[in-house]
């Protein structure tokens, strides 16, 4: 092993401490003593009970509004399903024992890519943050307490979604190296020269590479079927969490837009929650869609292999490894529910264009009754 160099030492440092994040919020339960896990699991409980008795007893004392009402929504949405994220993690690491974690951890590896493409997600996270709290005091105190009651399962969700884009990263790494020794066997199996590569035994010498590829091909679809054991749940009311920040965030910015004056600081703010929302599904959605793309173009050189002047053995091995990758897909799912690729981007975009317009209508209908 060569020495790390100062931005792969740099890269790991910056991942670890992502992973501690994850840890603080919940997300991660790995190599933790039983006691911090109970410890951390109270604290997050009497968090939610606090949010969602306040939330209560505040929608009871006023006359909620369609924004109001939307705030709420949003509220229960983000809260519930952090609190699904920590009863999960809670229950897994008393499900496992620490020496026998199956839980997916990035924290080890060192790649830069992976850690840039970490930063440049978080950094603009921090911007919105820094504008909700910088202007807390313009801020009415139904949006300010709507931020504070919602901003640490708002991270938590997003923490996840970036810790899971990682994972599908590191995942297609190892993909591509895969995918490169196979090029590299259909390359001097392809070369005419010397001429014993055309005899039989010269191809039946070369199976044990075969068998090495087949085995990690079958290694890299246990990884990507870990990841849907591990994040499916989870992807699967994120997205819906998200789908529901961006159709609210549109209208707000719809309606401050139309505000006059025009208020800046409000604009800036839903349009920060759109970037973040876009940034983060649209990163998860493309990295998912490369994966898949991957297994095909291996299943595509598999055939370069084949040889009609092998032997039987050779080729039976060959179509035994293409029939393997038509049944072992690499396609990252939502707890079976669809398919994380582009196609379910321009699917989400469709229906944020239809319920957008149809809160525009409530919102015409509630100023109309109210004039």
């Amino acid at each position: 092993m060569f020495p790390l160099t100062r931005v792969q030492v740099a890269s790991r440092a910056v991942l670890r401490l992502f992973h501690f994040v994850l840890v603080a919020f919940s997300l991660r339960s790995s190599r933790l003593p039983r006691w911090i896990l109970w410890l951390r699991f109270l604290f997050w409980t009497w968090w939610f009970i606090a949010i969602w008795t306040h939330s209560l007893i505040y929608a009871q004392t006023i006359d909620c509004n369609l924004d109001c009402s939307l705030r709420h929504l949003l509220t229960f949405f983000q809260t519930f399903s952090h609190a699904f994220i920590v009863i999960i993690n809670f229950h897994h690491g008393f499900r496992v024992e620490p020496n026998q974690m199956e839980e997916v951890v990035i924290c080890e590896t060192s790649d830069p890519w992976m850690a840039f493409t970490g930063l440049t997600m978080i950094l603009p996270i921090l911007g919105v943050e820094y504008l909700v709290y910088s202007n807390a005091s313009e801020n009415p105190y139904r949006i300010l307490t709507y931020h504070l009651k919602t901003s640490p399962s708002h991270l938590a969700l997003q923490m996840q979604i970036i810790s899971f884009i990682l994972e599908v990263m590191e995942v297609n790494i190892r993909v591509r190296q895969a995918k490169q020794q196979l090029q590299l066997l259909a390359r001097e199996l392809s070369s005419r020269w010397p001429q014993c590569k055309q005899r039989p035994e010269y191809f039946d010498q070369q199976s044990y590479r075969i068998k090495a590829l087949k085995r990690r091909y079958n290694e890299l679809y246990n990884l990507i079927d870990r990841i849907n054991d591990f994040f499916g749940g989870s992807l699967l009311i994120i997205i819906i969490v998200f789908f529901a920040l961006f159709v609210c965030n549109s209208y707000w910015l719809f309606v401050d837009v139309r505000t006059n004056p025009l208020r800046i600081y409000a604009i800036l703010l839903n349009l920060g929650f759109i970037f973040n929302v876009a940034l983060q599904m649209s990163a998860a959605c493309w990295h998912c869609q490369q994966s898949d793309n991957l297994g095909r173009q291996i299943g595509c050189l598999i055939s370069k292999l084949v040889k009609p002047h092998a032997g039987k053995r050779y080729n039976d091995l060959v179509s035994e490894f293409s029939l393997q990758t038509l049944h072992q897909r690499f396609v990252v799912t939502a707890k079976d529910f669809f398919s994380l690729n582009l196609r379910l981007l321009s699917s989400m975009f469709a229906a944020v264009v239809t319920y957008l317009v149809i809160l525009i209508q409530f919102m015409f209908a509630e100023r109309s009754s109210r004039g």
